[in-house]
């Protein structure tokens, strides 16, 4: 059997030239794929390194520009914040920014809804093994109000 020849990237910066590494370093073992890594190969020249970019730090109203912009790219984004039941884990199909409650709706898969505060920092980060990006709670922020003494 001949020996194949593969070219791999040594730019370890790049998300997904360092992806497309461990894929081809897996089809030169003769591993067979996985159906998500035939879809990064299939992808791969019209995919940006944007499309695995991770943000942070974001505000509420950032939050809200990056999901409507995956989800308008049909991307999947999983709401990993908290609620009082624990992580809410579902995935988000719409959202709606209320300006004048400073808040931010989500509406997720199974019907309940979630807010976003001004007063929280976001994170969305993005795993690709699975292709799906998750919302979590950052930091909290807090104003500090200065109190006059009355004496």
């Amino acid at each position: 059997m001949a020996s194949q020849s593969t070219t791999i990237y040594k730019d370890r910066s790049s998300v997904k030239e360092e992806h497309l590494n461990e894929i081809l370093e897996k089809i030169n073992n003769g591993k067979s794929l996985t159906l998500s890594e035939g879809i990064f190969l299939n992808n791969f020249e019209i995919s940006s390194e944007n499309d695995f970019r991770e943000f942070s730090h974001l505000s509420k109203n950032q939050v809200f520009e990056k999901l409507c912009n995956l989800l308008e790219r049909g991307k999947i984004v999983i709401c990993n914040l908290f609620d009082k039941d624990g992580r809410i884990n579902d995935k988000i199909i719409s959202l709606e920014n209320l300006f004048e409650e400073e808040c931010c709706v989500l509406v997720l898969k199974h019907g309940d809804r979630s807010k976003i505060y001004d007063k929280f920092l976001y994170k969305i980060t993005y795993n690709l093994k699975k292709d799906e990006y998750y919302l979590e709670s950052q930091d909290e922020y807090f104003e500090k109000i200065n109190m006059e003494n009355e004496n």
